[in-house]
């Protein structure tokens, strides 16, 4: 499977959502995952497979920002991902191997990465943000 493409001119938050606020530590696209880097303060794009630390995930981005501009992300609720993402309903989702992605928990079968969890895919392109980060190396698994 791939990651979700998501569609940024199409990324809302719901009516639940719930947010942070901060500066942006590089540049961002909306609805990339995002981690607050304790060395700066600053939120960055997570990744599952670079340290602990960037699989922290904090929320996903809900617009673009350069490096130093604030960015808002949601932390918490529904968040609207696009019809390019598409989430199927019901299906987990996780903190991707790319960099600001996110990727269906099937991707995961490799094992060798720490495991974050995002969400649930629900109805209308969105998905039901359950964010936990682990801090665990997941195993190889088999789906079928």
């Amino acid at each position: 499977m791939a990651d979700l493409v998501v569609t940024p001119a199409q990324v809302l938050a719901g009516t639940d959502a719930d947010f942070y606020d901060g500066v942006a530590g590089v540049t961002v696209t909306a609805g990339q995952t995002i981690y607050q880097d304790t060395m700066d303060n600053l939120l960055k794009l997570s990744d599952a497979d670079a340290s602990v630390a960037k699989a922290n995930t904090k929320g996903l981005a809900l617009h673009g920002a350069s490096a130093g501009q604030p960015l808002r992300i949601q932390t918490g609720g529904t968040i609207t991902l696009g019809a390019g993402a598409a989430p199927v309903v019901g299906k987990v989702y996780k903190l991707s191997l790319t960099a600001g992605g996110i990727s269906p928990i099937e991707d995961m079968d490799v094992g060798g990465q720490y495991d974050t969890n995002i969400g649930v895919g629900a109805a209308n392109n969105t998905v039901k943000l359950n964010i936990y980060a682990s801090g665990q190396v997941s195993p190889a698994f088999v789906t079928v």
